[in-house]
């Protein structure tokens, strides 16, 4: 059933990332009065097939899940005289620059689109209020000791934790510089750090950043279909009262004891549509030879209220917060993908289908939002690989195209060809290795 469901979860995320990115080159396009022949999303032979439009275009779900294609009326088809005016190869240079940035930029809209419904529909947010720094930070050396509240952080604005972890992942450079808030200050008080390299990529703890200690109900909100409790009489929206006889106040009580007992069986009390319900629960085994049952809290649960925000951030604020998350996502992702290049990001970093599979149905089972948040990441990172230079990709039609626009000629056709070959064996080549990356990743799990 897992596998089902992470299986749907992946095929939604592809249908909608790769539909919208072809979509782009589509109406854009037609936009230009060229012929489009097919809009396939994915590829191999058609599973669902029809045709539409005015040129009749041949609309397609192909069985291989792992891209798609938009295939225009080009100069080597059998065409009527009448039917040239949509050929893609005789439009301007520039039309078919645009024709082919379309699909990236609709990507970042799209990204731009779910980073907005996502802060719409984030009703509540952990405040960015600091935890307690260790001992030998840099911040505890500072004088804080948790309990003060991050306002910046270089400068740019932060109102929850969402935004300091984002902050901290895009960081680059060696000075941090952030505005702190203490309990009882009416105004922030300015840290500077200076970092050592040995401190980049930004190690938290060195630094003394820490989520502050939150202490949840123990309220069942989510059950893995992997664990033990998916056998049991437990239910999403059960309290938690007691368990083998001992109260249960927070969910790291009722973790606290469900690791001690591994492999044992539980009386467990629990609180459901106002009466008390009682059954025995197994516990199994994590790797750590500790208790486990597959269930995760509710996160709304929260004991401290105080550290929440339940009031949101308004639609405006969300559509200004998602244009500069956007930007902020394709500068980053941009970085990261010319580092592969010049060897300052390792190789295992990659993520293939089956690794993107996984992290589909794993958000998919946190809710709407991390779902969201999910493809929004996974929409930019498609649009910004697409513009890379390389043969096969949007990039490298790009390339073809600024020649042509820039010298009035096109491209000899014996090196677009070669290019094509050359790109489409360090495609494949690539494909194979993040493949055999995602099952050497599994294996080693």
């Amino acid at each position: 059933m897992n596998t089902v469901f992470t299986l749907f979860s992946f095929l939604i995320a592809i249908t909608v990332l790769v539909g919208f990115h072809e979509l782009g080159h589509f109406a854009v396009a037609r936009l230009f009065r060229v012929t489009v022949l097919t809009f396939s999303i994915g590829f191999g032979r058609p599973i669902w097939a029809t045709r539409g439009g005015a040129n009749r275009t041949k609309f397609a779900i192909g069985t291989i899940p792992l891209g798609g294609y938009v295939k225009m009326l080009d100069d080597g088809d059998d065409v009527l005289p009448e039917d040239r005016h949509g050929i893609f190869d005789f439009k301007p240079a520039w039309q078919k620059i645009l024709i082919v940035m379309a699909g990236p930029v609709a990507n970042f809209v799209l990204t731009f689109v779910l980073l907005a419904m996502v802060f719409i529909l984030s009703n509540s947010v952990l405040k960015p209020v600091l935890g307690e720094p260790r001992v030998e930070s840099e911040l505890y050396a500072a004088g804080l000791r948790g309990g003060e509240t991050l306002v910046e952080i270089n400068g740019r604005r932060v109102s929850s934790w969402s935004d300091i972890r984002w902050e901290m992942t895009r960081f680059s450079g060696d000075t941090l510089n952030m505005a702190v808030l203490r309990e009882g200050a009416s105004t922030p008080e300015t840290i500077n750090l200076q970092l050592a390299e040995q401190d980049l990529p930004l190690n938290w703890d060195v630094i003394g950043i820490a989520t502050p200690r939150i202490e949840l109900l123990p309220i069942v909100g989510r059950i893995e279909r992997t664990g033990t409790a998916f056998q049991s009489d437990l239910v999403v929206g059960d309290l938690i009262v007691s368990a083998d006889q001992k109260p249960i106040a927070t969910w790291t009580d009722f973790v606290q004891l469900v690791k001690s007992k591994p492999g044992e069986t539980v009386s467990v009390d629990v609180e459901r549509d106002g009466r008390l319900v009682s059954f025995p629960l197994l516990v199994g085994l994590n790797k750590s030879s500790e208790g486990r049952i597959g269930v995760a809290p509710d996160p709304g649960g929260i004991v401290q209220d105080e550290l929440i925000d339940r009031d949101g951030i308004t639609v405006v604020d969300s559509i200004i917060k998602s244009f500069y998350r956007t930007s902020d996502l394709i500068g980053f992702t941009a970085r990261m993908i010319v580092g592969l290049f010049i060897g300052d990001v390792g190789l295992n970093n990659l993520a293939g289908p089956l690794m993107i599979a996984d992290q589909a149905g794993k958000t998919a089972e946190l809710g709407l939002t991390a779902f969201l948040s999910f493809l929004a990441v996974l929409s930019v990172s498609l649009g910004v690989i697409n513009l890379f230079p390389l043969p096969m990709l949007d990039g490298g039609h790009l390339v073809f195209h600024l020649y042509e626009l820039l010298l009035g000629k096109k491209m000899p056709e014996r090196v677009i060809v070669t290019a094509q070959q050359i790109g489409m064996i360090c495609l494949t080549g690539l494909m194979v290795f993040v493949i055999a990356n995602d099952v050497l990743r599994y294996l080693g799990d």
